[in-house]
């Protein structure tokens, strides 16, 4: 709705852009969208997945449409996936071999830890990758842990 008084705009009230932060960090970002300090499951994820400024403000002017910051995230996370994950088990291979962390972190678009690492009954990452194709793009490490 847009109040105008001898054709000149005085206030638009249906504005919903937020102003883009150069200064944005995970802190000030719950602190914009109130989440809890308690919630250390979500702020890890948020984490891995938002480390630019860029990714911040695109989170945070995203967030105003979504139910939940999980349910972005998750969301942001399959989006990730489709626009930079493996398209082919060569690539995965070459890249399991030179840095297995970093090869599965962009697998799953997921924080890689120890214990996750150590479920799979596996260190063969052809092996890995079909698995990954079997459980669907879209699985988790822990998910692809279990049947690798």
């Amino acid at each position: 709705m847009t109040i105008t008084l001898n054709n000149q705009e005085v206030v638009n009230l249906t504005t919903t852009e937020i102003p883009y932060h150069f200064d944005l960090t995970i802190e000030r970002l719950c602190y914009f969208l109130d989440i809890s300090p308690k919630a250390e499951i979500l702020i890890g994820s948020m984490k891995f997945m938002l480390t630019s400024v860029e990714r911040l403000n695109e989170f945070l002017n995203r967030s105003t449409f979504a139910n939940h910051p999980l349910s972005l995230l998750t969301k942001m996370r399959k989006e990730h996936i489709d626009a930079y994950g493996y398209t082919n088990k060569s690539d995965f291979t070459y890249d399991y071999y030179m840095d297995k962390r970093s090869a599965l972190e962009r697998l799953f678009q997921e924080p890689v830890h120890d214990w996750k690492m150590e479920r799979f009954n596996t260190d063969d990452p052809e092996r890995i990758y079909d698995t990954y194709l079997e459980q669907g793009k879209y699985s988790h490490m822990a998910q692809v842990a279990l049947f690798a």
